[in-house]
């Protein structure tokens, strides 16, 4: 249905414009927001221009058909929508469906809808393309760097590995926190192992860091392990079902993370951990992640209040509901 206006509240919201990038975006959010002991409402949006102009053709096929050239926009995206939609409800029937096309840029409108939706999901290009167009793509770079909430990454060459583990990249910032929650949600859900990575390394060797360098790498190993086990112990608790191993890495966090990525299923990451800088909403690390990733990811910012989609706070006590992967 052409509509101005479109409801994201609460929702998983996925972009579509008919191609297969979009089109394997769309069916992994559908499988994975249907997980959910009651599944999130799935919205695929289709952003139209508000002015389309045609070609020479495109007039005349319209003029030939005895309707405007916005018209047969509107029908092509309806059209669009409909057999997307009409997929997912065949694979996934108890999953709430809804469709909306609407006027304006596809990113500013997944953009906006970031403001209030549980999790917008959008494609990009995989890990395996050319060094030259190593970007998420224009929608994806604009969504990602703008969105507010949480964003799931779906690269191109994503494979489903159905029992892979979730990885979640450890920092204490606010959204650190909120990757850490989401993560073992993810796990639990899905009924697989939990991998949380910290990274450390040497800096250089002055006075300011001296005390560092007094310790061994094994040493700063056990210092980190303990650190981690620290900042996820209330997760712990609340998911017992969910198998946790803690990796600490010496090196780069965006290098430990990727490496993971290849035989994860899901990695989750703050957009931006305790080094980045508060005009920025996204961080080196993420950035990194998401445009080198072999599986899908999320990343999580602190702005507003998420609320977990089956029914568990982020911060209080697992609910009684046990939930199904």
């Amino acid at each position: 249905m052409m509509s101005d206006k479109f409801v994201s509240e609460g929702r998983w919201v996925v972009g579509t414009d008919g191609s297969l990038r979009a089109e394997k975006a769309v069916m992994w959010a559908a499988k994975h927001a249907s997980e959910r002991v009651t599944p999130v409402p799935l919205l695929i949006l289709h952003a139209i221009p508000e002015s389309p102009i045609p070609s020479r053709e495109a007039a005349a096929v319209a003029q030939s058909e005895g309707r405007s050239y916005e018209e047969m926009v509107h029908d092509k995206a309806e059209r669009i929508v409909g057999d997307i939609a009409a997929r997912v409800r065949s694979e996934y029937p108890n999953l709430p469906v809804e469709t909306a096309v609407v006027e304006g840029h596809p990113a500013d409108l997944l953009a906006e809808a970031g403001k209030d939706a549980d999790q917008i999901v959008v494609g990009a290009r995989g890990a395996g393309a050319p060094a030259l167009v190593k970007m998420l793509g224009g929608t994806s770079d604009y969504v990602v760097a703008q969105a507010q909430g949480a964003i799931a990454v779906v690269p191109d060459q994503a494979e489903d590995r159905d029992g892979a583990p979730v990885v979640v990249g450890l920092d204490d910032s606010p959204q650190g926190r909120l990757a850490i929650a989401r993560a073992f949600q993810a796990a639990s859900l899905r009924g697989v192992p939990l991998i949380a990575i910290t990274a450390w390394d040497y800096g250089p060797y002055d006075a300011f860091n001296a005390e560092q360098w007094e310790y061994s790498i094994d040493e700063m190993n056990k210092m980190m392990t303990k650190a981690a086990n620290e900042l996820i112990a209330d997760k712990v608790k609340e998911f017992p079902d969910v198998k946790v191993e803690v990796r600490a890495v010496r090196g780069r966090p965006e290098a430990a993370l990727i490496e993971a990525s290849r035989t994860a299923g899901l990695v989750v990451i703050g957009s931006r951990g305790r080094g980045g800088f508060a005009r920025l909403l996204l961080g080196s690390t993420s950035r990194h992640v998401l445009r080198e990733s072999y599986c899908p990811v999320v990343v999580t910012r602190a702005v507003g209040g998420w609320k977990d989609q089956s029914g568990r706070s982020l911060t209080g006590k697992r609910e009684e509901t046990q939930a199904g992967s």
